[in-house]
């Protein structure tokens, strides 16, 4: 089982890779200002990262009056091809969850990214014991995947 920590400095250019290598960063420098993120290590490496806001307000201030105030937010999620299908993924997930639910949140917003394995993402979130909802009602559940340059989508706990 992976360890979920708190990101520190030193892992600043391996977490830079890891997103660059799995098409989520541009590969030049990692800045984190403004950020919630954890990091998930296997024998002393990092191998999956999640960036997050623990208190977003994502959707109210769109007009979306459905949402019930201060959610949790997933950015951007990467685990390294080598660690993957083995609970590093569901680990950083239940690591932002709970982090969510001690801070009075239920829900986290989520915004899959389109590509072939899109389905593959909301099937791994559901795996995980989450409930996807549409486009219809963007921005509500916990947790999710995603984003914040494109409309919503979110999830809520089975």
């Amino acid at each position: 089982m992976p360890l979920i920590r708190d990101l520190v400095q030193a892992d600043y250019s391996v977490v830079d890779e890891l997103l660059y290598s799995n098409h989520l960063g541009d590969g030049r420098f990692y800045d984190p200002e403004g950020l919630d993120v954890v990091v998930a290590e296997l024998s002393g490496s990092v191998v999956g990262v999640a960036e997050f806001q623990l208190h977003c307000d994502f959707g109210h201030d769109e007009g979306r009056e459905a949402h019930p105030g201060e959610q949790t937010f997933v950015l951007t999620m990467a685990v390294a091809h080598a660690a993957r299908r083995g609970g590093v993924g569901r680990a950083l997930l239940a690591e932002i969850a709970r982090r969510a639910q001690e801070a009075g949140h239920t829900f986290l917003a989520l915004v899959p990214q389109d590509g072939s394995d899109a389905a593959d993402r909301q099937a791994f979130v559901q795996a995980c014991g989450f409930t996807l909802y549409g486009p219809a009602g963007p921005g509500v559940g916990l947790p999710g995947l995603g984003d914040s340059r494109r409309e919503g989508h979110g999830c809520h706990r089975r």
